[in-house]
């Protein structure tokens, strides 16, 4: 069997309010040892997908260090994404209920015996998906969910749309799943098992309170469970491996998989948590086991989910932050403060 060389890495984006970078895909060095090197390997830096609160996006191709291409969007976007496995940028046009999709050209392909890079033009598809009022969007694991908030006032109910990157080539949704009502909700794809939230009917908050499990069936779901323990207030999600974190104005709640097992564990917001503030923001690695929780205007934790710690992080007294990112590797969070 010929040998395959290493996936092109997977990097994360840092995306900011009005103006924001995208890096869709890179490559290191190196050599097969086999007839396949010239031929199926590419050797790039990658493209960073630029927005600068215009309807201008610009692609910039990180080997030559020139933009190679720009789009007109039918909209500014309101936030710009990578797809799952990092080949597209979603750009997301929260109050026109779209999302745009630009192809960055970079990715690859399993030929069985090899994987065979790819390197072409980017190109701006002509598919858009579309959803009433998609704001968050959770990655894991090859699955990256869209949650779509609905409208309340129009009676609009809330949605899951779950993609992968075959099925953006596809012009499809992998799966999808309506909810009862409209909320300002959150949603971690785990593989077959789908966790999102529940707003409770009456509720006189957008936001809602419980996590409820799904399980994939076909193109929809199966309501599993909803899960006791409260979350008043929830905002903000992450996943890595073992554990999902939902950020509660009382503390974190954790979900943790044991195969298609699912329990949950409340941390509670520890003493030196600031008056007034709440975990909000979750971010991590899929290779860490912690996660930082971040309470704005510049207050951030390290999140122990099996330790079952929730623990200051004294990186500036009295500093806002504007912008955050993890590195590649997961080793160093990036903070851009005031």
């Amino acid at each position: 069997m010929t040998p395959s060389h290493p996936p092109i890495p997977r990097r994360r984006w840092l995306a900011a309010a009005l103006s924001a970078t995208l890096l869709l895909a890179a490559c290191g060095g190196g050599s097969h040892g086999d007839d396949h090197d010239d031929e199926h390997h590419v050797d790039t830096l990658g493209r960073l997908v630029i927005a600068d609160g215009s309807t201008t996006v610009r692609v910039l191709d990180l080997d030559g260090g020139n933009v190679v291409q720009n789009y007109t969007l039918d909209h500014a976007p309101s936030a710009l994404y990578s797809s799952p496995s990092h080949r597209y940028a979603l750009a997301v046009q929260r109050t026109q209920d779209q999302v745009q999709v630009i192809d960055g050209g970079i990715y690859q392909e399993d030929h069985g015996d090899h994987l065979h890079d790819y390197k072409r033009n980017p190109a701006l598809l002509d598919w858009r998906l579309p959803g009433v009022r998609p704001t968050h969007y959770q990655a894991h694991d090859g699955l990256a969910a869209f949650f779509m908030d609905g409208l309340e006032a129009s009676s609009l109910p809330a949605q899951v749309v779950v993609l992968t990157d075959a099925s953006i080539a596809a012009r499809q949704a992998l799966a999808s799943l309506t909810l009862p009502r409209a909320m300002h909700g959150t949603a971690e794809p785990r593989g077959n098992f789908l966790l999102t939230t529940y707003r409770e009917a009456g509720s006189q908050s957008t936001l809602p309170s419980q996590v409820e499990l799904y399980q994939r069936n076909g193109s929809g779901y199966s309501f599993v469970q909803r899960f006791e323990e409260a979350c008043p207030g929830l905002h903000g999600s992450y996943s890595n491996e073992s554990h999902s974190a939902f950020g509660c104005t009382d503390g974190v709640l954790i979900v943790t998989q044991d195969g298609s097992s699912f329990s949950t564990r409340k941390l509670p917001n520890p003493d030196d948590m600031p008056v007034d503030a709440r975990i909000g923001t979750i971010l991590g690695h899929p290779e860490r086991s912690t996660f930082i929780g971040i309470a704005s205007p510049g207050h951030f934790f390290d999140i122990d989910p099996v330790a079952g710690t929730l623990t200051r992080i004294n990186w500036a007294e009295g500093r806002t932050r504007r912008a955050h990112a993890m590195d590649a590797q997961g080793r160093h969070l990036l903070i851009l403060d005031d």
